[in-house]
């Protein structure tokens, strides 16, 4: 009886505090489940469509294991097989690069060096540092995922998926309202990442939503890239002098090992 009292007199305690019996915290109504979008693999295809061509200063970040490094440039890009780069140092060009489907050549002005060989991924990763191949990297500095856009796509939330012929797998994410890319990667048949690309601060243009950050990392090469753009030109016309260079006047010519080695 003692204990009944007690409890009779705490519960009117209670009761007068006004906070007799609490009620139990709301449960959280759960999530709300992504569905996936049919529209992305459509828009993935018409964005490969509508950027075709780019010119633009940058600045251009490198991490190559524990070296770091930065310098501005200038970007021309005409798809599907045509590159300038031009590396800047205080005293003018360091570096031209031009990349074409058949030619690869890179004048080093401050040594007098001119190289040149045939296109190849190995040749491309000699000039530029990228191990992509030409079409994929080209894409790449146009603000769009290295992937073939018709493929057949599986669709995910805001994501798309697609195995390779090798095993391994693209994955593509997207902003919020399924308009743009803003992640790429390739994962490898035994389920590492060898490519890991991210685009990041958008503008509104013309010819949609164009990435003015890109950063490409490749884990296997401990490498690191990022690239921003300042005011680029969109879908402009580049003529085929931009992306052939001759031999310089006085420059030593140093070809570039062939495909095969």
């Amino acid at each position: 009886m003692r204990v009944s009292l007690i409890a009779a007199v705490l519960c009117a305690g209670s009761l007068l505090a006004g906070c007799a019996v609490q009620e139990p915290a709301p449960v959280p109504a759960p999530a709300p489940q992504l569905r996936p979008d049919p529209r992305l693999a459509s828009r993935l295809a018409e964005r490969n469509q509508s950027l075709q061509s780019l010119r633009s200063l940058a600045r251009v970040s490198y991490r190559v294991s524990q070296e770091r490094g930065a310098f501005d440039a200038a970007v021309l890009v005409r798809r599907p097989h045509r590159l300038r780069l031009e590396a800047f140092s205080v005293v003018g060009a360091a570096l031209i690069v031009t990349v074409d489907d058949g030619e690869v050549t890179g004048f080093l002005p401050s040594q007098a060096r001119y190289y040149r060989g045939r296109t190849s991924r190995e040749n491309l990763f000699r000039a530029t540092q990228i191990l992509l191949e030409l079409e994929e990297m080209v894409a790449l500095l146009m603000g769009l995922p290295p992937v073939d856009s018709g493929a057949g796509w599986d669709a995910e939330a805001r994501a798309l998926r697609r195995t390779r012929p090798d095993g391994g797998a693209d994955v593509l994410t997207f902003d919020p309202e399924g308009k743009a890319p803003t992640g790429w990667r390739r994962i490898g048949p035994d389920g590492e990442p060898q490519y890991v690309a991210t685009f990041e601060d958008f503008s509104e243009t013309p010819f949609g939503r164009f990435p003015l950050k890109i950063t490409l990392e490749t884990p296997p090469l401990q490498r690191f890239l990022q690239i921003r753009y300042d005011k680029p030109e969109l879908n402009i016309v580049l003529p085929e002098s931009h992306f052939v260079q001759k031999l310089p006047e006085g420059a030593v010519r140093v070809p570039l090992p062939s495909p095969t080695g």
